[in-house]
């Protein structure tokens, strides 16, 4: 039999007793956490005044509960996870997902990333000095990349608040209420968020929509909220929803109509079109002259047309028709445009 020495049983002990905290909304006891973890109360009392040492620095809440007992809890943002064992692809993986997140657009998100590779940073220069190699150096400098054009900007101030509190409120399965869309098409909505996805360099949020007790999953875009209040109401992640298979069977729920889009490539950019997917679950058709057809299913919308529009002569809208009209309409317009100027 392995005995475990007392450090390292103790520290691990600690981040049970800081994961039990941060997932009781109303706290733990004493005597209800030196059960769990079989300890005495007087180890427990010195593991909850060691946590908020400098060793965690963490902010243990005590209140006396309607039983007149001390109740204790921490809150989620300041719990810490237990220490992460990362082996060096993973760290790599890491690494790759910085050089093309476009992070530096959202404070928050960029900030406590800093602090992840901060701390891998002093991991690798720790592992450089025993080993005497430069390998965690070289992984932290492979993927210097520069940033893709096109990507949507989160500079608003606005929107920054409304992505924190909305994240704040999927990780506390707490229920918000937004307003959301643009000018007249502007709505309210009472949703509770479950995750987050990027679509076309854009961030979504994929919701349950509670609005009239609808219940409906439904995709909304980040940059379309116009301001969110957290409402003293939570959810239950839905257990009958599989987010995979979501994205697999049905194309992102947006409040706008779905059309079936079908699009005609010519054959000199034929290989540029059939090596991507542009959109989920699309179609291609391989015609005898060369051409391509791409069919699939999508609101018509700005980012839809000026996708279109920026491949010029190559592409044909072959349907729907109202998709056809506004092309050709905003073709006219532009060629006014120079023909006046």
């Amino acid at each position: 039999m392995i005995e475990i020495p007392e450090p390292i049983g103790k520290y691990d002990r600690f981040y049970y007793i800081i994961e039990c905290l941060s997932n009781h909304k109303t706290g733990a006891t004493v005597e209800e956490i030196a059960e769990a973890v079989m300890k005495s109360e007087k180890t427990i009392r010195r593991d909850l005044k060691a946590m908020e040492s400098s060793i965690f620095d963490i902010d243990v809440i005590k209140a006396r509960g309607e039983d007149k007992k001390y109740r204790y809890r921490i809150e989620k943002h300041a719990a810490k996870f237990r220490p992460l064992l990362l082996g060096a692809y993973e760290v790599l993986a890491l690494y790759f997902i910085r050089g093309f997140a476009h992070f530096k657009d959202i404070p928050f998100m960029h900030n406590h990333l800093g602090e992840v590779f901060n701390k891998i940073d002093i991991s690798a220069q720790e592992a450089e000095r025993r080993s005497g190699n430069e390998f965690f150096k070289r992984i932290s400098t492979l993927f210097i990349l520069p940033r893709e054009l096109g990507g949507k900007v989160y500079s608003e101030k606005n929107q920054l608040n409304s992505f924190e509190l909305i994240t704040e409120a999927a990780i506390n399965n707490q229920v918000c209420e937004i307003n959301y869309g643009k000018g007249e098409t502007e709505k309210k909505y009472k949703i509770a968020p479950l995750h987050f996805f990027n679509y076309r360099d854009a961030i979504y949020i994929l919701s349950k929509n509670l609005t009239n007790n609808e219940n409906k999953i439904i995709t909304m875009a980040l940059h379309r909220v116009k301001n969110v209040n957290l409402l003293n109401e939570f959810f239950e992640y839905p257990k009958d929803f599989d987010v995979d298979r979501f994205f697999e069977n049905s194309l992102f729920n947006f409040e706008g109509e779905k059309h079936k889009i079908e699009l005609k490539f010519r054959s000199e950019i034929k290989d540029y079109i059939l090596e991507r997917e542009w959109y989920p679950n699309q179609r291609e058709e391989l015609l005898r002259d060369g051409s391509v057809v791409i069919s699939f299913e999508s609101e018509i919308n700005m980012i839809l047309t000026g996708w279109i529009k920026g491949f010029g002569a190559n592409v044909k809208v072959l349907d729907p028709p109202v998709l056809r009209e506004q092309i050709t309409d905003e073709l006219k317009e532009n060629l006014r445009q120079y023909e006046s100027a």
